[in-house]
């Protein structure tokens, strides 16, 4: 039967009488470049999917084709979400630790984060999923886009729920130059920090997302990641490490707002 969707990734596991998640907590994120420091954010946490639209803690998306059965489902949709690699030496909003001048980077230009919008497909058979998204930058930061291709398999054990995946992103040429790039303006060889053209590259990532849950309505959610450059980032006279670690902890509290039967984030009772 086709329908506005029944929809895949986190909500196999945030499954519970409730179809809101609302919470807050920090985030973390060490960054490549020569001795940078690691970035420590206070971020909002939402998790709300009414087979129409849906926000997966900052990702946000509507959905407009797609089937659900009994065990599996499949979906396509608009989404967009912040992308949040780039260094800038203004205290951002939300920040909650001090961090130092980068000195490889002192004297060039900031490279902004920015917000990007695409396509996302998406299946999901019992516990498996797999999701493809197509990015194009939409704020006119790096002009360049994003190919990612998820796929994982959640499992709980008492009233823990892991959603363990492996991924694999392509950055395009105009997106990895703009972040790992070195202009010829830019250059400064005193520093070691020659001009430099990054290419596209590809990437991949392990994570996992492990949610606790308190009781009926009050969550534990984590989230840790590790990512791993291709070399056209780890060749930038930018970079000292290929890879980059993050990761997230919040407390959440549920509530059922459009009622149970009409909650996407209910699984169907395993037999």
């Amino acid at each position: 039967m086709k329908r506005f969707l029944l929809l895949l990734l986190l909500p196999l596991f945030l499954g519970a009488k409730d179809d809101i998640f609302l919470g807050a907590g920090p985030y973390f994120q060490t960054l490549p470049y020569k001795d940078a420091d690691p970035v420590v954010l206070g971020t909002p946490v939402i998790f709300f999917d009414n087979s129409l639209f849906y926000i997966r803690w900052t990702r946000v998306g509507m959905y407009f084709y797609g089937e659900s059965g009994e065990t599996q489902s499949w979906g396509l949709s608009f989404t967009a979400q912040p992308q949040i690699i780039g260094y800038y030496e203004r205290r951002a909003l939300t920040q909650l630790n001090s961090r130092s001048k980068t000195p490889i980077l002192q004297g060039m230009r900031e490279r902004d984060s920015g917000w990007e919008g695409g396509i996302s497909a998406s299946y999901a058979y019992g516990d498996f999923f797999a999701e493809f998204v197509a990015l194009q930058d939409i704020t006119d930061t790096n002009n360049g886009t994003k190919l990612r291709l998820e796929a994982g398999q959640s499992f709980s054990v008492g009233d823990w729920y892991f959603v363990p995946s492996v991924l694999a992103v392509w950055l395009s040429q105009p997106f990895a130059n703009y972040y790992f790039g070195v202009k010829n303006s830019e250059e400064d060889l005193l520093i070691g920090r020659p001009a430099y053209r990054s290419d596209a590259t590809l990437n991949f990532a392990v994570q996992t997302y492990v949610k606790y849950n308190i009781n009926a309505h009050w969550h534990l959610l984590g989230n840790l990641r590790a990512d791993r450059f291709g070399d056209p980032v780890a060749d930038s006279p930018l970079t000292e490490t290929r890879y980059m670690y993050s990761g997230m902890l919040s407390l959440l509290y549920s509530f059922n707002l459009f009622g149970e039967e009409k909650a996407v984030l209910n699984p169907p009772e395993k037999r």
